[in-house]
């Protein structure tokens, strides 16, 4: 007993909150050992795989919101809550927002339990309007930057996905003529001892391998697979391939103005929250998916902290006539705005006009992106399926000239 008293209370006699927390977790963890060792017998709700998808979690601010605006306490809240939400990760997790909001425990400090539910802009606002009494506020707004989120996230994955989905498409076409049609034809040509022609070849050549090689084929794939996985724990790697999809032709476009969009959007909403200049770049930094926009905003973070403006951070200078501007990852624009607006205080206002324009360009480009691919894939498709039709059909086209000539 003196143990436990020892440890969430410090020589001052103040709750350690951190070190109930830390209990906490590894309570939660046995926990879910065991109901995963019983979900067959005793609580047929519990998953295998405990995951949580965006837009559940945006229906989840958004029925809170409603409920909150309409002046309904926050534990009735979100024990209503728990009763509508089907999936049983999330509502495991709404029970336990209501019942350590009885031990003195924040929501945000909850919710930071979970950083693959709630991410750290979710975490940081709502501590921070915990703080002020308004969370009926940031629930509004976390609301509207999540839905625009989950949208904007939703058009650059299909942007991304749609063409790879279409080549692969062509690549099962492809397969099936190969094993299913090319062999059949070409049988015959084989047991004449037919000369066949070098493009014909080679299309026997690749059938004959994908038929008899195809083990090949899948432990190549695996082979790949691993060492991917393995590269995303090597740091120098991730952040090589960070760059290289800043650099990719065609989609070099939807990689940076993403990550620019969504800097600008959380940054802008932590500083219309009040939220420190050094933290609100601190968590806009972990809100970006690529490594080297985080390894950017970390460093100008840092610059900042050393009493540099964000403008000379981001390699602004404009005391020479011939203004050099060399940061690769934000737009010479996007500096010149910050510049200006920094000495008016009023930094947050010029970065939602900012955040309008990008995105709008984002959406357009995303636009005209899938319009174009679309014909462009269509010819691949064609390309590849008339390519192996000329190639069977060859030997029958050296065979008619033989009989012109008899």
């Amino acid at each position: 007993m003196f143990w436990i008293w020892n440890t969430f209370y410090d020589k001052y006699w103040n709750f350690n909150n951190h070190a109930f927390l830390k209990l906490l977790e590894e309570a939660r963890k046995k926990q879910y050992k065991k109901q995963r060792k019983s979900m067959w017998f005793a609580n047929k709700e519990i998953t295998l795989f405990n995951s949580v998808s965006k837009k559940e979690v945006w229906q989840f601010i958004n029925k809170l919101s409603i409920f909150i605006n309409s002046w309904i306490d926050i534990k009735w809240a979100l024990n209503i809550l728990a009763k509508q939400i089907k999936n049983p990760y999330l509502k495991s997790i709404t029970l336990e927002i209501k019942d350590n909001i009885d031990h003195g425990i924040a929501i945000n400090e909850t919710m930071a339990q979970f950083p693959k539910v709630f991410d750290n802009l979710t975490v940081a606002l709502i501590k921070v309007w915990e703080k002020t009494w308004r969370l009926w506020d940031i629930l509004i707004e976390l609301e509207s930057n999540m839905l625009e989120s989950i949208e904007l996230k939703s058009k650059v994955k299909w942007a991304m996905i749609y063409p790879i989905i279409l080549l692969w498409l062509t690549i099962i076409m492809v397969v099936f003529m190969m094993i299913f049609i090319v062999p059949r034809i070409t049988e015959s040509f084989e047991k004449a001892w037919w000369e066949l022609p070098w493009a014909t070849q080679v299309v026997v050549n690749i059938s004959h391998f994908i038929i008899n090689d195809w083990w090949k084929i899948i432990l190549a794939i695996i082979w790949v697979v691993i060492v991917f996985k393995l590269i995303n724990f090597t740091y120098l790697w991730r952040i090589l391939f960070a760059n290289l999809y800043i650099k990719l032709p065609i989609f070099w476009y939807i990689v940076k103005q993403s990550n620019i969009v969504f800097f600008i959007k959380s940054f802008t909403i932590l500083l219309n929250s009040w939220v420190l200049l050094l933290e609100s770049l601190k968590t806009s930094s972990l809100v970006v998916s690529n490594l080297a926009y985080k390894k950017e905003l970390i460093r100008i973070k840092n610059e900042v902290e050393l009493w540099l403006t964000i403008s000379k951070s981001l390699w602004l200078n404009l005391e020479y006539e011939a203004n050099i501007y060399m940061n690769k990852l934000f737009p010479e624009e996007f500096a010149y705005v910050v510049s200006t607006w920094e000495e008016t205080w009023s930094l947050s206002n010029s970065l939602s006009k900012i955040w309008t324009n990008y995105n709008n360009e984002l959406k357009r480009y995303i636009w005209n992106l899938s319009s174009m691919m679309e014909p462009i894939i269509i010819v691949i498709v064609w390309f590849l399926v008339w390519s192996i039709v000329i190639s069977i059909m060859l030997p029958f086209f050296e065979m008619w000239k033989i009989a012109k000539n008899l």
